[in-house]
């Protein structure tokens, strides 16, 4: 049986004229410094109009320009463009437009401890509107995935699907909302001939089900290539033909340019806009082409009679998909009338729903993922084990006050790291993630970041919890509760500022530049602890570093909980114990006249401030892959 068909809720025609796009090119910094930048043209005067109902296809070899006029035609390129855009006619609204398409990239990048429904049933519960049951939400979810061939791979871990089902599973996200229009970046991109075809195939019962697709490709097979109903042939910006794909080679041939006997069209297209036939043929071509009306009517068909039409989709390849036709209702008009006219008690329940939606899905990722849940509850416990045994009955012992504060300072070391280096990967590996969904609408970037964030809280708070616990009392430190949670405190608290400061590293900065600069930014922070040097041997002009060392906070306040708050003199078992008197051994670390709320003030303000640094940080970098 052939998978149904979903019907768009509405066609939309796009047309767009005389597109130019100007990059600035700056041969040297130096020219940049002197304002002397020259302006590039990416693409000239690129017009035409792509129909509903129809897969088009743009090619071109690279540095054409596909990629930009795709990113033009999404709305994500706004800026130094010039020319029209019109949607059905009326000039476009860029915002709108945004919300009845869908962008799906070329990289499929998914989460990975996730199965293909509960993907799904999240991707649902972000995209559809809240007036949706959950019953007709299931309903929408299970058509999907008829219709996309993943029925049979619903509890499959995403990590364990097939490249063609990566990719199937990316179109499905962005089909749950029906959306009329769908842009895909090389969706054939790392597949086999066979998936190929198949993925191809699927967007040609997509078109033919309604809907307008954008799909750029590179050098398909000339079985994939006449799937494509339309072509934009671009080449150095040029359009040097836009039209049916059976018009291509008579197109050329009536230019001059013969195709080869048996050479695969498509071939033949990107050897013409290389330069192979002559490079003086590109200009000619385009003018040609912009002369030329009919190869841009011959492929026009009037979208009203499209939207009049009551006929169900045509067989495709030979596949009728006779009355198998499932409706869906979720309309972008229902959406987005619901969010443009709904009240502010109407915007908070979007982001409430957004918020909630993001922390399930983010904690169910967190709970399962090998490194940073199952490997660190592992580690806070051996390491807590090893410690314990090495410093075993050192904290009621005059005599070994210094290897108490080494035993300390250790744990502080190993909280921040075991914080730090984990959550330097949530943005960077959850990147592509976030560019997909959010450049697709599914959620505002507050929204997910407050979940994401929020999600690993919970472990945050636990893991230091444990580790502490089984340290503390295997080296004998005073059985007082009160003691025992101001360490605890400072051990949550300082973990949670290593993770915003990991999380402002990774936000900021590449992968490989964050693993590296996360365990460089904890040195000045260790070595102005007052473990290794205390306040008054360091010199006057970098003695502010101290001020916003974390880690002399919490060694400082850890300090003062164990020999603080009039403890009674510690035991000694040698004839002279210097600091059997707890507050010598404080007056010796300069920890004697310390506020430990004053020090708790200071660390979450760091705290804060790190975590609005990396949302500034994450904002900057989404709205840098947007332009």
């Amino acid at each position: 049986m052939a998978p149904p068909i979903l019907h768009p809720t509405k066609s939309v025609k796009l047309e767009f004229r005389n597109l130019n796009f100007l990059v600035n090119d700056a041969s040297s910094a130096l020219d940049r410094v002197r304002g002397t930048t020259k302006k590039r043209s990416i693409l000239k005067d690129v017009s035409g109009v792509i129909e509903p109902g129809k897969l088009t296809a743009i090619m071109g070899p690279s540095g054409a320009g596909k990629s930009t006029l795709m990113n033009i035609l999404a709305g994500y390129k706004t800026e130094n463009v010039t020319g029209e855009i019109l949607l059905n006619g009326a000039p476009r609204n860029n915002a709108k437009f945004r919300k009845m398409s869908c962008y799906i990239m070329q990289d499929d990048v998914l989460l990975l401890n996730l199965t293909v429904i509960e993907a799904m049933r999240f991707a649902a519960q972000l995209k559809l509107p809240l007036s949706k049951s959950r019953v007709e939400k299931e309903r929408i979810i299970q058509d999907t995935l008829e219709m996309i061939g993943l029925t049979g791979c619903q509890g499959v871990m995403t990590s364990n699907i097939s490249g063609g089902q990566r990719k199937r599973l990316a179109i499905a996200f962005e089909l749950i909302n029906n959306p009329p229009v769908m842009f895909f970046d090389e969706p054939t991109s790392g597949l086999d001939s066979a998936t190929c075809y198949s993925c191809v195939n699927l967007l040609k019962a997509l078109a033919t089900g309604g809907r307008t697709i954008i799909a750029t490709i590179h050098q398909p097979s000339a079985r994939i290539f006449e799937l494509f109903d339309s072509l934009y042939l671009l080449s150095c910006g040029y359009s040097l033909y836009r039209g049916p794909i059976n018009s291509l080679v008579p197109f050329f041939a009536k230019e001059g340019i013969q195709c080869p006997p048996y050479h695969n069209p498509a071939d033949f297209a990107i050897e013409v806009a290389s330069g192979d036939y002559g490079e003086h043929w590109i200009p000619k071509l385009a003018k040609t082409n912009d002369m030329n009306a009919n190869s841009i009517q011959a492929a026009e068909v009037d979208v009203q009679s499209i939207n009049k039409s009551p006929e169900s989709p045509k067989a495709v390849n030979g596949v009728q998909n006779e009355s198998f036709t499932v409706s869906i209702t979720s309309s972008f008009e229902d959406s987005d009338d619901s969010s443009d006219s709904s009240s502010q008690d109407g915007k908070v329940s979007i982001y409430l729903n957004q918020f909630t939606t993001l922390f399930k899905r983010s904690f169910v990722c967190v709970s399962r993922d090998m490194m940073l849940t199952h490997l660190r509850f592992a580690a806070s416990v051996l390491v807590g084990l090893f410690v314990g045994a090495i410093y075993h009955d050192v904290g009621n012992d005059a005599s070994k006050c210094f290897d108490n504060a080494g035993n300390l300072f250790f744990g502080l070391l190993f909280l921040v790291f075991s914080s730090m280096m984990c959550t330097l990967l949530t943005f960077p590996l959850e990147r592509g993630v976030l560019i997909r969904e959010h450049m697709n609408c599914w959620y505002s970037l507050k929204s997910y970041f407050l979940a994401r964030t929020l999600a690993d809280l919970p472990f945050q708070m636990f893991f230091p919890l444990l580790y502490i616990v089984i340290a503390y009392f295997m080296t004998e430190q005073p059985y007082d509760m009160f003691r025992l949670s101001i360490v605890i405190f400072f051990a949550i608290l300082i973990s949670l500022t290593a993770q915003s400061i990991g999380l402002l590293i990774g936000a900021a900065c590449s992968l490989q530049s964050a693993v590296f600069i996360g365990p460089i930014t904890a040195i000045p922070v260790f070595l102005f602890s007052g473990f290794f040097v205390t306040m008054k041997s360091v010199p006057a002009y970098i003695r502010w570093i101290a001020y916003v060392s974390y880690a002399r906070y919490s060694f400082q306040s850890l300090l003062t909980a164990m020999y603080g708050f009039d403890r009674a003199p510690l035991k000694c078992g040698e004839p002279y114990c210097h600091f059997k008197n707890p507050r010598k051994f404080l007056e010796a670390l300069n920890a004697d006249d310390i506020s430990v709320v004053d020090h708790a003030i200071c660390m979450v303000v760091i705290l804060v401030v790190c975590r609005f640094g990396s949302y500034m940080a994450l904002r900057v970098k989404i709205m840098s892959e947007r332009n």
